[in-house]
């Protein structure tokens, strides 16, 4: 569990608008436009067994990963988590995430909670599998991870002093 708090702002929207910039395009702008990609990304509140079922059925049908991050309701800062949901000829290869940074100029990509496994994305939104980090770094790497997003989270919120792009919210009953 990692605390998103930024000063007031809402870390749902700013988790959803930096964190695919800081895959895809990560020296781009803040407010870059991201190309049409093949990934998409989205906040929930509530219990995660609520989500799985309806953004691993959208993963399948849509043949793009999503990056679920979690919290446990609409008001906190505690984010629970990020699910990579990918799908596969098979189903949907769905993996808790940490975004990771392996040192300060390297581009930020994803590991999953046991260090197993790694996963970047290219300019497109693609994502690819990567070799996954030495264990005995993963810990720093996903720590400079969290920073790094969060940063970027504070940045974009609080340039305007307000939320200048669109957004949505997607409830599930």
């Amino acid at each position: 569990m990692i605390d998103l708090y930024i000063g007031g702002a809402c870390p749902r929207r700013s988790l959803t608008y930096a964190l695919p910039r800081a895959l895809v395009c990560p020296s781009a702008p803040l407010d870059a436009s991201l190309p049409n990609s093949g990934l998409g990304v989205i906040a929930s509140s509530g219990s995660t067994k609520d989500s799985i079922p309806v953004i691993s059925k959208v993963a399948a049908k849509t043949g793009r990963t999503w990056l679920v991050a979690n919290f446990e309701d609409e008001y906190t800062n505690i984010c629970s988590g990020i699910m990579h949901m990918r799908p596969t000829p098979a189903g949907v290869d769905i993996v808790m995430v940490h975004p990771f940074l392996s040192g300060d100029d390297a581009p930020m990509t994803l590991i999953s909670s046991c260090a197993g496994r790694a996963f970047g994305f290219d300019a497109q939104g693609q994502g690819i599998d990567l070799p996954p980090p030495e264990r005995s770094k993963a810990s720093a790497g996903a720590d400079r991870g969290w920073g790094e997003l969060k940063r970027r989270m504070e940045a974009s919120a609080k340039r305007y002093g307000f939320w200048p792009w669109e957004s949505w919210e997607l409830c599930v009953a």
